[in-house]
């Protein structure tokens, strides 16, 4: 990111950074849905055999969705399986979560939440035990300004399209919600932002448990501060954090793409 100045104004502007390496390959949807789950296995977002990604296709009513039964580090861009608005695979080798009624009413009510990812990483699922919310207390951390929650009944498992429908209810408009006794869920409009905010939320709920467990009140971001700081993580942060974690997942798992 660089300062210029605004010659009319002589005032200093924030510019927009040049475009980054890139990854150097064209990816199927498929393909960069495999590399989020890799990506997000290897940031401590998952729990073993637990979790799910689901990407709304632009094209069809139908979802692409990591399959049930294959941890997140293993999951190459032909296991991923398609399943109708309804829950059912209409395309793929394998099955999908039984908790698939969480991805398919959240997606209904949400038309904005293309992407939907959910598990039970350790410190955001730490918070969630204690029902206390992550908070604002690094800079990165703006780009949930706005947008956080808290779901504080816990149901069980999501295994029907009813049950589905209440939990989106209760998720209502926001990007990064803890499910009390359960995990979280992270939306994002696109693959780039929804990866981004995932390991931003994690990282957060950390930090939060760290200072609490030092036995201090955390110092948010002021509120003032906050919506400019999000924006510019929003229009920056996603593409470049997304180009450099697939870089260097295709250098060390390139099968993720087969």
């Amino acid at each position: 990111m660089t300062a210029g100045t605004d010659n009319n104004r002589g005032m200093t502007t924030v510019q927009r950074p040049l475009p980054g390496p890139g990854i150097g390959v064209e990816l199927t949807l498929q393909q960069e849905l495999a590399c989020a789950l890799r990506i997000l296995a290897g940031s401590g977002f998952g729990e073993n055999i637990a979790g799910h990604i689901t990407w709304a296709d632009a094209t069809t009513p139908n979802l692409w969705a990591n399959p049930w039964g294959k941890w997140w580090e293993e999951v190459q861009a032909s296991d991923i399986v398609a399943v109708d608005p309804d829950g059912h695979v209409v395309d793929g080798r394998w099955d999908v979560t039984p908790a698939v009624f969480l991805h398919t009413e959240l997606h209904r009510a949400r038309p904005d939440a293309r992407i939907v990812i959910h598990n039970h990483p350790y410190f955001a699922t730490l918070l969630a035990a204690m029902g206390e919310a992550p908070r604002l207390v690094h800079q990165n951390s703006c780009i949930f300004d706005g947008e956080l929650g808290v779901v504080d009944e816990y149901d069980g498992s999501i295994d029907d399209a009813s049950s589905g429908a209440r939990l989106a209810e209760r998720v209502g408009s926001a990007s990064g919600v803890l499910l009390v006794s359960h995990g979280v869920i992270v939306t994002g409009p696109t693959i780039q932002e929804a990866t981004y905010k995932a390991v931003t939320f994690e990282r957060m709920c950390r930090m939060t448990y760290d200072v609490l467990r030092a036995g201090r009140e955390p110092v948010e971001i002021p509120e003032p501060a906050r919506a400019s700081m999000k924006a510019l993580l929003k229009r920056n942060a996603p593409r470049v954090y997304w180009e450099g974690a697939v870089r260097q997942l295709l250098r060390d798992q390139p099968e993720v793409l087969s």
